[in-house]
């Protein structure tokens, strides 16, 4: 009989830690639903290695995300050629632009992709007005936010990238975003 119990109390300590864990991962997932705002997070940089090539940096974060699938992709002008790396052929092609896909990954409540682009000029004796660089944030079913805040533009032989050292858009959480 003491055997009896000794098992039939594992048996209670497991279901107990099994319901224990599913309700505090559901007061985590309203919690954030309920008081925190979805952001999209793009932080840019350019710097110069060369004259002509130049690397840029792209920073994107989905900040307090709930859905399990996000992918970012940047649209980079054509007058620009990307030595490192390939278009990315899976993207909605946009005119004047290629794709290039950012590695999204998940750290806890946020989903964060870090890239280098070595950015090289086609024609270097042309100048390129400023042209902005878009930044798709998508789920499997819909695009969630586009950022243009980012510029690029080359006159005088200078490559330059204008806009804020981050830029951010907050959207109020919901249900399958």
């Amino acid at each position: 009989m003491k055997k009896y119990w000794k098992i039939f109390g594992w048996i209670c300590l497991g279901i107990f830690l099994q319901f224990k864990f599913n309700v505090l991962y559901g007061i985590v997932y309203l919690e954030n639903l309920n008081f925190h705002d979805r952001a999209y997070w793009v932080k840019m940089d350019l710097k110069s290695v060369e004259d002509k090539v130049h690397v840029l940096s792209v920073e994107t974060t989905v900040h307090h995300s709930l859905g399990p699938d996000y992918f970012a992709n940047v649209y980079i002008p054509e007058s620009y050629t990307v030595l490192n790396q390939e278009p990315y052929l899976g993207a909605e092609a946009r005119p004047g632009y290629k794709a290039y896909k950012m590695n999204m990954k998940r750290k806890y409540r946020d989903v964060l992709s870090h890239q280098v682009f070595l950015l090289k000029q086609k024609n270097p004796k042309e100048e390129v007005p400023a042209t902005p660089l878009v930044v798709h944030f998508q789920n499997m079913q819909q695009l969630l936010h586009e950022d243009k805040t980012y510029q690029l533009a080359t006159a005088k032989h200078k490559t330059n990238l204008q806009g804020p050292e981050l830029a951010e858009a907050v959207y109020p959480q919901q249900l399958g975003m």
